[in-house]
This record gives C-alpha cells, structure tokens and sequence, in this order.
C-alpha cells in the first residue's frame, strides 16, 4: 500500500501488518465513510485514498507528520479491533494553536482530522497486545489544489484562544478532561502533557520523552549481540 516504507513507522524495530479488506466490503466501507464525513464538512467530498487494514504490534510508534496536501484535506482513522493492551494508545493531533491533544480510541471509534493541516502520530510505542485500524481520505470533488482556496462561506474560525488552562486532572488520564481551561469548546481531549508545538525541537522532545531511552536501546542492542 506504501510506495516505499519511509520513516514515520518504526518497522525495522516491530511489525506492521497489512490485513486485506474482502472487495464487497470495501465498497460498503467506502460508501458508507464517505457519507459521514461529507456531513461533517458540509461539502462535496471524493475518496482519494483508503489505506488498510494495518496491524500495529507491541511497540510501534508513529512520528509526527501531516498528509499529503493535494489529496489529504479531510481524513478518517477508524479503530477497528485493539488487544491485550496494557495502556492506552492515544493518537495524538494537534490544533491550529499547535496545543497537543491525545485521543483515547476503542473498537468502533473514528476521529476525523484534516490530516494535510494537523500534525498528528502516535509517539509513545504501543503496549502489549495490536491493533488495527482503517484510514481514509478526501478532498472536495476534482479539486487537487483545494488549499489554494478561500474556505467555503459558513466554515467556523479556528478555535485558537481558549484562555488559561491547568492540569485537573492525572498526568495519565487522556479523553477524559484532565485539562480544564476557560473556555469549554477546546473538549475532552487536550493531553495533560500540555504540549505546544512551535518547532521541530518540542516535536523531537516529544519523542524522546515518551520513548525508550538510548540506554535501553543500547542494552537490547547488547543482548542481541
């Protein structure tokens, strides 16, 4: 499904599964996405893409990055079954204030993104267990440079000032409102990490914090030898 593996998943250290989809429930797939996320943007939307299923496994990480920006410009991350995890693994994505939130997903959930715009990943390696997911994407109807344009009249504003924000929740308690600020519309999902991206350097912070240390990598590394 990939052109070449690139970087942004860690295959060389753990696997990364691609699981086909039967064709007449592809179609169905295909069709029945398309109509939700139409709804959500309010607009006449084309598939460009659907990437899976893809089966992540024990340790699997995803670096932060955004979609290609002539046919990403609304995307689906649908979970489709996870096991035998021993914590959370959150998709991370980030807002036009580049402040980080964490998405607690299940069985059944989809996240909707604009995946060319938002950087998003999964920085923190997947504990114990798998999981599968479905990706989807699109762009208005046979329009590659959509991104040149004016947003259609009635899009809403960005949501950038939300006022002071604190930690009221656990450190470690993601889609739950551990994050309160003042004003309500910033949801459920801002990390309790706290995270403002305003450079490749809090990216990079970021991926470290919530890694294994070189230490680590280097006794593992050892071991093997």
């Amino acid at each position: 499904e990939w052109d070449s593996k690139g970087l942004y998943v860690n295959y060389w250290e753990t696997d990364c599964n691609f699981i086909q989809i039967p064709w007449g429930l592809k179609f169905i797939w295909q069709e029945r996405l398309k109509e939700v996320v139409q709804e959500w943007v309010g607009e006449e939307i084309e598939q460009t893409d659907l990437y899976g299923m893809r089966q992540y496994e024990t340790g699997a990480r995803l670096l932060t990055h955004v979609d290609r920006i002539n046919t990403h410009a609304v995307s689906l991350i649908v979970n489709v079954a996870q096991g035998d995890l021993t914590e959370p693994w959150t998709v991370e994505v980030y807002d036009h204030a580049d402040r980080l939130h964490e998405v607690v997903m299940e069985p059944g959930t989809i996240v909707y993104y604009e995946s060319a715009k938002a950087l998003h990943g999964r920085n923190s390696p997947l504990a114990g267990g798998f999981y599968t997911n479905l990706f989807t994407h699109y762009r208005p109807i046979n329009d590659p440079e959509w991104y040149m344009k004016e947003n259609p009249e009635g899009t809403p504003e960005p949501l950038i000032d939300v006022g002071k924000c604190e930690l009221v929740g656990k450190p470690n308690e993601y889609s739950q409102g551990a994050v309160k600020c003042e004003n309500d519309a910033i949801g459920p999902h801002l990390s309790p990490k706290m995270v403002t991206a305003r450079s490749g350097d809090d990216l990079y912070d970021l991926w470290l914090s919530v890694g294994p240390s070189f230490e680590d990598d280097e006794n593992a590394l050892s071991d093997e030898l």
